[in-house]
């Protein structure tokens, strides 16, 4: 997925997820102390470029995870990919859509993705 498809995508979810709660615009935008134009350029077509602090804070004022807002995979399957600590013995599946979204941190950020390992607290590097 491009990366103007991705942001749409999100900004679809945000916008779908704010009218099923009743949530207007500007309502979104007091409670995550954001401006109306910046949630109003989210949920559009147009290509705003937003943080993951700026995604998660929308998500907990939509009473929801981030993970709910990121594009769908296939409906008929759910792709796993595994995630494993080079330090332990410690392995976990993930949905593919979690992977690609680490990616995508990956290719914007052009840095690589540290996660802590749940078993012996040292850094996962992806």
């Amino acid at each position: 997925m491009e990366e103007l498809e991705l942001y749409n995508e999100i900004g679809k979810n945000i916008k779908n997820k704010r009218k099923e709660l009743g949530i207007t615009q500007e309502e979104l935008a007091k409670l995550t102390n954001y401006s109306v134009s910046f949630i109003a350029n989210i949920e559009s077509i147009t290509f705003q470029s937003f943080s993951i602090a700026a995604l998660n804070n929308i998500a907990k004022a939509l009473h929801t995870n981030m993970i709910s807002l990121l594009p769908k995979v296939s409906n008929y399957e759910i792709i796993r990919k595994k995630l494993k600590c080079e330090h332990c013995e410690y392995e976990t599946e993930i949905p593919i859509e979690l992977s690609d979204f680490l990616k995508s941190i990956k290719e914007i950020t052009h840095k690589k993705v540290r996660l802590t390992c749940p078993t012996c607290n040292k850094k996962i590097v992806i």
